[in-house]
């Protein structure tokens, strides 16, 4: 797939099958990411990869307490459109993706938090769109402070080894997509 088709036909995915990505083709998508742009080269991320059953269970069980707190945000935001809250049901369920790619940035080592937010954004695209191009779906969730700043998601952090002086940008759930969606012309 070429630049510009890549482009033009990633999707938001919201339902995986369950079958695993390779290692190989991870370490593609992973390594893409860290070719991003970033703020005076300092290449504020930091990645977290949640690839087992169980540790992506722990991850979903703190998503749906975001869930929570996050209902009466989405029910203000969608009042003209209330079919748009089916987004909750994915927060809980993440889709059955396989995997989930935590964003992190460094707080303490760049004066410009807006240009550390930037570079780790313009990584997680560069994932998004190498996972495409090697025919892997993804969605990015942008709720980390929410998840992080729970006590639970503060207690992944520690599990994870995240060190404490780095703050969650977003994560990406990737995955072989289980539906179909039209292609952009």
């Amino acid at each position: 797939m070429d630049a510009m088709e890549c482009l033009f036909t990633r999707r938001s995915i919201r339902m995986y099958k369950h079958d695993p990505i390779p290692e190989e083709t991870l370490k593609e998508i992973l390594a893409a990411a860290a070719c991003a742009p970033s703020a005076v080269n300092m290449q504020h991320w930091y990645f977290v990869v949640i690839r087992t059953p169980e540790k992506m269970e722990e991850f979903r069980k703190v998503m749906r307490e975001v869930k929570e707190k996050f209902h009466p945000v989405l029910v203000d935001r969608f009042q003209r459109h209330p079919e748009t809250l089916q987004t909750e049901t994915f927060f809980t369920s993440l889709g059955g993706a396989p995997v989930c790619v935590l964003a992190f940035f460094l707080k303490d080592n760049y004066p410009d938090r807006d240009g550390a937010m930037q570079s780790v954004s313009a990584a997680l695209e560069n994932l998004m769109l190498a996972a495409w191009a090697k025919g892997v779906g993804s969605c990015w969730i942008h709720r980390a402070k929410e998840v992080f700043d729970s006590e639970e998601g503060k207690e992944l952090k520690k599990q994870w080894g995240v060190p404490e002086e780095y703050i969650g940008v977003g994560h990406c759930v990737l995955g072989y997509r289980d539906c179909e969606y039209p292609t952009a012309k």
